[in-house]
């Protein structure tokens, strides 16, 4: 690796720990989860250039990141009755807190007051 590219790889290890930092504090989106998921299947890809077990271990790593984006996008079924065995059995898979955490309406951006005029705004 020469200087510059020393320099990329610890900025670029700065800018991960801020983004860590910052999706503890403010939430991860769906969104911002695929994005980041993104961000790291490219990594991945220019690392197993090289070949070698490299590349076999990436490729394996990739198929893991496909299949967390693919959960982050898809629909759920909806949500089973509470109570009911379906309801219990995604409370142990986590597939109850993984839909809650989805479908929070925090993770949407707030829509803007509406501005409401007056006669007395002329």
């Amino acid at each position: 690796m020469d200087a510059s590219l020393t320099d990329l790889v610890s900025s670029l290890g700065d800018t991960v720990v801020d983004l860590l930092e910052a999706g503890e504090t403010e939430g991860w989106s769906p969104s911002t989860a695929d994005d980041a998921l993104s961000f790291v299947d490219v990594l991945c890809v220019a690392l197993a250039a090289h070949g070698g077990p490299l590349e076999t271990s990436l490729t394996q790593v990739r198929a893991h990141i496909a299949a967390a984006q693919r959960g982050v996008r898809r629909d759920l079924p909806p949500a089973p009755r509470r109570g009911s065995a379906a309801a219990r059995a995604e409370e142990q898979d986590g597939t109850a807190r993984f839909r809650a955490w989805r479908d929070a309406r925090v993770h949407q951006w707030p829509t803007p007051p509406r501005v409401r005029r007056s006669s007395l705004d002329a």
